[in-house]
């Protein structure tokens, strides 16, 4: 039987969760050896990196590039580039209804947006190794293209993630995230932002404005705090040393976030993540943004009291296996006290104190 190569989205008649099938994704270079979850750089022999400078013809063209003024586009000499994913889960160039073959099975072309963000030039497989600039210039990137994103009015939300190592997903060392649109609000998100108001609606505060007061009062489980940010261990953790940084103050969209913010931002990153390394010895990871569902250029941002953007990171330390996988709760072996503890011992020997 010949399926269609074209990505879909499906939704699951008896839970209701969509799953997207996305068939060009198999076809993506696999150059990162997966073995491990550390060794992060460790690649197959004879491999060419497309995103190394020098090699940008081996990706897509770019649609958003930090580089000198005057050069030229896709050339060498860029900072930083965002480019389609040549490989993508979703496609921007479809149809947008496909025939109702059985109401009982639901399905929807797979229509999204998928694009690379490549923050620096070099064969670098770590983002704890970024300079500032560099940092601060990815995190703005996410804003720029996110705003570029809901321009268009499609695109409901915007899924920004970068997976660091083969076990994490990664399928090639040099460092990327990723930027995924879709015409729909993801299902975690939706679920996450309906437990919010249902909080704001019970007591009348932000669950997230709540979370970060608490968790600064009683210090146990706070990795790192700047003026205004705050990293901390949650109190329920999923994985042993997850971590989630907020902004201390009420904030729901993250593309809205200011320029000096980000490098705040940035500059804490470049703290958390050597703190990482040193205790787990450098482990694979996720970290992704969950952030408002997109605004439409020229329209005010909804009023969200209830929500609050933030990232999660999630070491990978243990593979979730069949009792997660049936039941939905997560097995943890370390207390989110003792790995906050363990992070902040790593920060004081980072700035030579």
């Amino acid at each position: 039987m010949n399926y269609d190569p074209l990505p879909e989205f499906r939704r699951c008649p008896a839970t209701g969760r969509w799953v997207i099938f996305a068939p060009e994704r198999a076809r993506r270079p696999i150059t990162l050896a997966h073995t491990e979850p550390h060794h992060r750089d460790r690649v197959n022999p004879g491999t060419v990196c497309p995103f190394c400078e020098g090699n940008e013809k081996l990706a897509a063209d770019e649609v958003y590039s930090v580089r000198p003024d005057g050069s030229a586009k896709d050339s060498p000499g860029w900072e930083l580039r965002v480019v389609p994913n040549k490989f993508p889960a979703l496609r921007s160039n479809m149809a947008s209804t496909l025939p109702a073959l059985d109401p009982f099975f639901e399905i929807r072309p797979g229509i999204g947006n998928h694009e690379v963000v490549i923050p620096c030039r070099h064969h670098e497989p770590n983002p704890a190794k970024l300079t500032l600039d560099q940092y601060a210039a990815l995190l703005v990137a996410y804003r720029e293209r996110m705003l570029a994103l809901a321009s268009g009015r499609l695109w409901k939300y915007a899924q920004v993630f970068q997976n660091v190592g083969a076990e994490a997903g990664a399928s090639l060392a040099h460092l990327h995230a990723q930027i995924i649109a879709l015409p729909m609000v993801p299902d975690a998100i939706q679920s996450e932002m309906a437990f919010a108001e249902h909080v704001h609606d019970q007591r009348g505060n932000c669950v997230y404005c709540e979370m970060v007061a608490k968790e600064l009062a009683g210090g146990s489980r706070i990795v790192r705090e700047t003026e205004r940010f705050v990293a901390f261990c949650p109190f329920a953790p999923r994985f042993s040393y997850e971590f989630w940084v907020m902004p201390k103050s009420h904030s729901a969209h993250y593309e809205f976030t200011g320029a000096a913010a980000l490098r705040e931002l940035a500059g804490l990153f470049l703290e958390l993540l050597p703190a990482l390394d040193a205790v787990l010895a450098e482990p694979a990871y996720n970290i992704f943004l969950h952030t408002s569902p997109l605004t439409p250029l020229g329209q005010k941002p909804a009023p969200m009291p209830h929500y609050h953007w933030h990232w999660e990171l999630i070491p990978r330390t243990a593979r979730a296996a069949g009792f997660e996988w049936g039941s939905g709760c997560f097995l943890n072996a370390v207390p989110p006290e003792k790995a906050a503890y363990e992070l902040r011992q790593q920060l004081p020997a980072l700035h030579g104190q």
